[in-house]
């Protein structure tokens, strides 16, 4: 061999040693040694559960004021039941536009 081309087989090998040590470190989690920063906020509202949505009684559905009953779906010609009943929030009235008088 010449001694160029031991030099080119060298130079090969500490390539591909340098190309299976940088996929090596690619591939490891980073780990911070700050602390973490505050998290960040956002500008939605995170609504509530609704206490009809834990109600599974008609009766105790009913009673309440702020709820309404959906009956269960069930297909005419199998008897199947599509959908469970449930229990869920009336929906608010719509707000009335104030009328401006001139």
């Amino acid at each position: 061999m010449t001694p160029f081309k031991k030099g080119l087989g060298a130079s090969i090998a500490a390539l591909a040693v340098v190309m299976f040590a940088h996929a090596a470190t690619a591939q490891e989690k980073k780990t911070t040694t700050t602390a973490p920063s505050a998290p960040a906020k956002t500008d939605k509202k995170v609504k509530a559960k609704s206490a009809c949505n834990a109600i599974t009684e008609e009766a105790a559905c009913k009673a309440d004021a702020t709820c309404s009953w959906i009956a269960a779906l069930v297909d005419s010609k199998t008897g199947k039941q599509k959908r469970k009943a449930y229990c869920k929030t009336k929906p608010k009235p719509p707000k009335k536009k104030e009328s401006t008088k001139k």
